[in-house]
């Protein structure tokens, strides 16, 4: 008797301890909950999301961005009643983030160095033909600018010599005073110089590593064969993704990292979030689910829609 006892107090208590942990953490019990049931029993209840963090340096404002996530959203929604996602304020299942990063500064760069590219390979050889030259002009000059620093340095040292020694001698005389003026003023015209010719060097690599990443970006938008490219003397040694869904710890999220123009911004917004559904990619290049962006409709493919189907109809139950 006292063991049965015993054994239902500790019974009471099991429950008791996990009645008490759900409660205590009841939103991260619900969104695993919710995580499981978009796993095994797809499409019967939407995908909640929120926007995260935004980096100024897009330049795109919070109700933009969720305006522009709708729009993504209303493109898996194609018929009444399709509800697959909710946009939430906060708390949504999966946060979308705008991670700025080397490849949006890339597309800025670009953009404001008036360097257009389309998706061609033609494009490529052109883009690939400035990049060998810019590269070439930037190693000239530098090697000029390498020249200028140490004439600057061993003139600056000859002049700090001077001034040392007749300071030592209780300062110089009138002619050989005024001489050093003007040296003192034409090593100050120098630095200038150097100082912008540094200015432009740096501006220059700038933009050199801009169109260094968008090849990258190329050779991934048109599986372009690497070993017949890698000479372009590009290579980051990053993967271009423009966005990227990641599922760990109990948590989602959508990163976003690149995209030129609003329609671009949509389409990897939708990408992803067909991502979120549990879709993989499909072999339409125009497709939404194509595994790089570089169609131009704002609407399901037959490829996509196909995808989506089987994706709703894998139901377990």
């Amino acid at each position: 008797m006292i063991r049965r006892t015993f054994d239902v107090l500790v019974l009471i208590g099991i429950i008791g301890s996990v009645t008490y942990a759900v409660f205590a953490h009841r939103d991260e019990v619900m969104q695993v909950t919710r995580q499981v049931e978009a796993r095994f029993l797809p499409c019967r209840s939407p995908i909640t999301y929120s926007l995260g963090s935004v980096d100024t340096r897009f330049g795109i404002s919070k109700t933009i961005a969720v305006a522009d996530l709708k729009e993504a959203e209303s493109i898996w929604e194609t018929s009444p009643g399709n509800d697959l996602f909710e946009y939430k304020d906060e708390g949504g299942d999966v946060v979308i983030n705008f991670v700025y990063d080397y490849r949006q500064k890339a597309s800025d760069t670009m953009a404001a160095s008036g360097i257009q590219i389309d998706k061609s390979t033609s494009s490529f050889d052109a883009l690939k033909s400035q990049y060998d030259s810019r590269a070439a002009r930037i190693a000239s000059a530098k090697k000029a600018l390498d020249a200028g620093v140490a004439a600057y340095e061993s003139r600056q040292k000859t002049y700090n010599m001077q001034v040392a020694k007749w300071n030592r001698q209780g300062g110089a005389p009138p002619p050989e005073y005024d001489r050093l003026q003007t040296e003192k003023a034409a090593l100050s015209v120098e630095a200038e110089g150097i100082k912008t010719a540094e200015s432009a060097l740096n501006a220059d690599i700038e933009i050199l590593n801009a169109v260094g990443t968008s090849l990258n970006k190329l050779i991934v938008e048109l599986n372009l064969n690497v070993e017949r490219y890698n000479q372009a003397g590009a290579s980051t040694g990053r993967e271009f993704e423009e966005g990227e869904y990641v599922s760990e710890g109990g948590s989602q999220r959508i990163d976003i990292f690149e995209y030129s123009n609003r329609t671009e911004l949509v389409r990897v917004l939708a990408h992803e979030l067909g991502h979120a559904l549990g879709l993989g990619h499909v072999e339409d290049v125009e497709a939404i689910m194509y595994k790089v962006n570089q169609g131009k409709r704002l609407s399901l493919t037959k490829d996509d829609s196909v995808a989506l189907n089987a994706r709703c109809a894998s139901s377990l139950f």
